[in-house]
């Protein structure tokens, strides 16, 4: 699912993705060149607009189900944009939750946090960027803004938010346990991978929603 993953070798793509321009493939090996579709959809729209001119109500029908398709496909790019957020979080972690493991019971101090809070900046930054887009979000469900409503999902934002703050208040103590900052650390990386498994499950739910409208809606015309 991660955006950055290149195509293994031998099979060439003409297009990079979040890129398209040029052709793309299709099924069975099959390639579509984007300008052709944009020009056969411009003709298709013009011979609908003219055929439904005195349909109001098939008209609004149709611009219903074309709006519903377009807020589906803006949500699903945000579910795409989390999961690569919390993969790159996650991959910034990594190096410093190995190197705190391999402290033991080495003494907790001013130095180990210092170096550790160096090991950390990669992190601070890419929660910076999570924050950065949940404030942007305008499709996924966020609990905090959902007042008076029962949350649909967990508050993904808030928490990683929470445990940053516990992490590095914890690194700037005099002393601190190497055991308890170890086991706040698996919080977060678990908060986190929790939190890639529910975009990753939330990302399929959405292509397969719209999938499902487009079926729907070519089959009518079949």
């Amino acid at each position: 699912m991660n955006g950055s993953e290149e195509a293994p070798a031998g099979h060439s793509h003409d297009t990079a993705i979040d890129d398209v321009t040029d052709a793309v493939h299709a099924g069975h090996g099959d390639t579509i060149h984007v300008e052709n579709v944009e020009l056969a959809a411009t003709r298709a729209a013009d011979r609908l607009r003219r055929a439904l001119s005195d349909d109001d109500e098939t008209r609004a029908q149709l611009a219903e189900v074309l709006q519903h398709l377009s807020a589906l496909q803006a949500q699903l790019g945000e579910w795409k944009d989390l999961h690569r957020l919390l993969y790159q979080l996650l991959a910034a972690f990594a190096p410093f939750h190995a190197n705190l493991r391999a402290l033991g019971h080495a003494e907790a101090g001013p130095a180990n946090g210092r170096a550790l809070l160096q090991g950390w900046r990669p992190c601070q930054t890419a929660v910076d960027r999570l924050m950065d887009f949940e404030s942007s979000v305008a499709y996924i469900p966020i609990p905090h803004r959902q007042k008076g409503r029962p949350a649909t999902h967990p508050d993904w934002g808030a928490r990683i938010a929470a445990l940053r703050l516990e992490v590095e208040d914890r690194l700037r103590e005099e002393q601190w346990s190497t055991h308890g900052l170890v086991d706040l650390a698996d919080e977060f990386n678990q908060a986190c991978d929790c939190y890639l498994s529910l975009a990753d499950r939330e990302l399929r739910r959405d292509v397969e929603r719209v999938e499902r409208l487009y079926t729907h809606l070519l089959g009518g015309l079949s």
